[in-house]
């Protein structure tokens, strides 16, 4: 095993212990020439043994020994080879994203889709632990991107979210509810969750099942509803990227309004929390991560690591006793003890 030091700077602070042997050797001289000059020898022997300069010596070779040992403490030796287990504990958390058109509504400021993505930004600033996964949906449901620990590019990915994503329309939440749970279903020993952000019009699906679904695999699900009961019409870009709006079969503009009836179902039926979109982004992630938060982490993984073993605290430890063992013999002398 190969002996090493962390931190040979300190080394130059070595300089200080002839300094100190220099001191320990002027300090006998000076009192043993004062005692000669100015003590008559029939009182000499008693008045050497009163102040003891066998003690004074010994004292002050500790105490030079405890700041050399302080010194290798401070350059740290290491050597050998030390195995540290290290465990991770988190919930697994899926963000579920409607990129349906009427996401594009700009009922909130400055549409439904920029909304959503600001609050689970915030949410995913948040987390502690745990991985994070992304699913989007409008009339059928994707993986973004599978269960990871790597929160810079679930940021990089939410960034990217658009209704432009999916040319399937509609708002299939019960679709996008299974994607997730066959996602979470190879998870076992933590728990999972579901952060939903969606203006809740559902068209296509069947809601029953995918509350089963989510059931089954132990999830709670967290919806967030984004919109107004007043609604807004459904923007799209035409050519030339003129702006219009959709419209219905007669020509009349379309107004798609928040139904947040079956996400408040959602929620309540797997354990969760429904919040409204109206507040702000960091109040609502607050909430959100509050509730999270209250889910039991579990241990879901752990590694190790290889690195040196450290003696500084050996050094330290045993400069710190005789510290203690000087004071207390010096305490003793003050008192005649």
């Amino acid at each position: 095993m190969g002996w090493e030091f962390e931190k040979t700077s300190y080394f130059y602070l070595l300089l200080i212990i002839p300094v100190l042997i220099g001191r320990i050797l002027y300090l006998y001289q000076w009192k043993t020439k004062s005692i000669n000059r100015w003590v008559e020898p029939k009182l000499r022997q008693r008045i050497l043994g009163k102040l003891n300069l066998k003690k004074f010596i010994i004292d002050n070779i500790l105490i030079t020994f405890v700041m050399l040992l302080l010194m290798v403490g401070l350059v740290n030796v290491i050597g050998g080879i030390e195995k540290k287990e290290i465990k991770r504990e988190g919930i697994d958390v899926v963000f579920v994203i409607d990129v349906s058109k009427s996401m594009d509504a700009q009922d909130i400021i400055p549409s439904r889709i920029e909304k959503a993505k600001k609050i689970l930004d915030d949410i995913l600033t948040g987390l502690d632990g745990g991985r994070v996964g992304i699913v989007i949906f409008a009339g059928h449901s994707y993986s973004v991107m599978p269960l990871s620990n790597d929160y810079a590019a679930a940021e990089l990915y939410l960034n990217s979210v658009d209704t432009g994503l999916i040319t399937q329309q509609g708002t299939n939440i019960a679709d996008a509810i299974l994607e997730t749970s066959k996602m979470l279903s190879d998870v076992s020993n933590t728990s999972k969750a579901i952060v939903l952000v969606s203006d809740g019009e559902i068209h296509e699906g069947e809601l029953s099942l995918s509350i089963q679904s989510a059931k089954k695999e132990k999830i709670t699900i967290f919806s967030i509803g984004i919109g107004t009961t007043q609604g807004a019409p459904i923007p799209m870009h035409t050519t030339g990227n003129d702006l219009d709006f959709k419209k219905d079969r007669n020509g009349e503009i379309v107004l798609t309004k928040l139904d947040d009836n079956s996400l408040k179902k959602l929620a309540s039926e797997t354990g969760g929390a429904y919040f409204h979109g109206d507040y702000s982004s960091s109040e609502i992630s607050k909430e959100v991560l509050k509730s999270i938060d209250s889910l039991k982490k579990k241990e879901q993984s752990s590694s190790y690591t290889y690195d040196h073993k450290q003696y500084f605290q050996i050094f330290i430890s045993i400069a710190l006793i005789l510290l203690i063992i000087v004071s207390l013999t010096n305490y003793k002398n003050d008192f005649n003890i």
